[in-house]
């Protein structure tokens, strides 16, 4: 019988910047990037793997066009999505909104192709008692980093 492994999702980005993209997308995965030809880089972690593939007819994301309205990634410790952010801060890249869905807070980045990528994160006080309807949707994402800040 064959053994298969957790299930890795791969996606495939077309990009005109692909050395931007590998930077990026390794920073936020936490990996090196692999080239894997002229035209292929791949970044994979644990259970995503990207190929970016240089286009010269790529252009910048538009949902419209790709039918991708965003990418989402959740995180279970407050310590790795620092640390992630951390990474993104190194290239430029911080959040420009946080929102807040039920239970579940997320950061909004954009690549460089401008494709949004929400990095979530469960929020800690939402015991049984708690209405989350009463919570906000949008949040200040200055706070939420603040909130994923190791306890002193």
């Amino acid at each position: 019988m064959n053994s298969i492994g957790a299930p890795l999702v791969e996606l495939r980005l077309l990009s005109y910047r692909p050395a931007e993209m590998a930077a990026w997308w390794s920073a936020l995965l936490g990996v090196q990037p692999h080239p894997v030809t002229a035209k292929l880089t791949t970044v994979t972690a644990a259970r995503l793997g990207v190929v970016i593939e240089r286009s010269q007819t790529a252009f910048d994301y538009h949902p419209e066009a790709s039918g991708v309205t965003a990418i989402n990634l959740t995180f279970d410790e407050p310590d790795d999505i620092r640390a992630t952010v951390d990474r993104l801060a190194g290239h430029n890249s911080h959040p420009y909104r946080a929102t807040r869905q039920g239970a579940v807070t997320a950061l909004w980045f954009r690549d460089p192709n401008g494709t949004d990528v929400a990095l979530s994160l469960p929020s800690g006080n939402a015991g049984p008692d708690v209405n989350l309807a009463e919570w906000p949707d949008e949040l200040d994402p200055d706070t939420v980093l603040a909130d994923t800040e190791p306890s002193r």
